[in-house]
């Protein structure tokens, strides 16, 4: 049922990419386990072909998506390849899209490869697409997301204001020369 040379090729002995079950970390005096180091480079996760998956994914890490993923995604490095789908929102660093994305994707580096459909709305600093990629939704810079927010937040009413202490200066204002 499963292909064993490629499961050989990583238990050879010497091989720098072999794959050794290691027990955890445990205090000598105490006997807890240790917590992981955070130190060591992130690990990269994979979402095979065969899976699906429902709920969110978060890593401190790349995620490369082949499979279905029914969820919000939070990573530093996300691809989606070509027969992968993601259904949620995506808060990245960079994403690379080849496969379908539908949700709001927020990421400082977008890429959309000539296979790519995305209906959402993408909130970037730098984007591109290639020749071929299906958008459907909206492209927004950072910088006009962030000024849009102040816009908003200075034009609310300020109920707490008291009027009557405001409207002497605007006259004394409106009577200077």
């Amino acid at each position: 049922m499963f292909n064993t040379k490629k499961l050989d090729s990583f238990a050879a002995p010497g091989n720098a990419d072999s794959i050794e079950p290691s027990a955890p970390a445990v205090h000598p005096a105490t006997g807890e386990y240790a917590a992981p180091d955070r130190t060591k480079p992130p690990v990269h996760a994979l979402v095979d072909e065969c899976l699906t998956v429902r709920g969110d994914l978060e890593s401190n890490g790349d995620i490369l998506i082949k499979g279905n993923v029914f969820g919000n995604v939070h990573c530093k490095l996300l691809i989606i390849d070509t027969d992968a789908s993601v259904e949620g929102g995506i808060d990245a660093e960079e994403v690379i899209i080849r496969g379908r994305s539908t949700g709001k994707i927020n990421a400082k580096r977008v890429r959309m490869e000539n296979t790519a459909i995305v209906e959402s709305e993408i909130i970037h600093q730098i984007f591109s697409a290639d020749e071929g990629a299906r958008i459907m939704g909206t492209l927004r810079h950072m910088d006009e997301t962030a000024s849009a927010s102040i816009r908003t937040e200075t034009t609310k009413p300020a109920s707490s204001r008291n009027t009557s202490k405001s409207a002497p200066s605007s006259a004394a204002a409106s009577e200077a020369p």
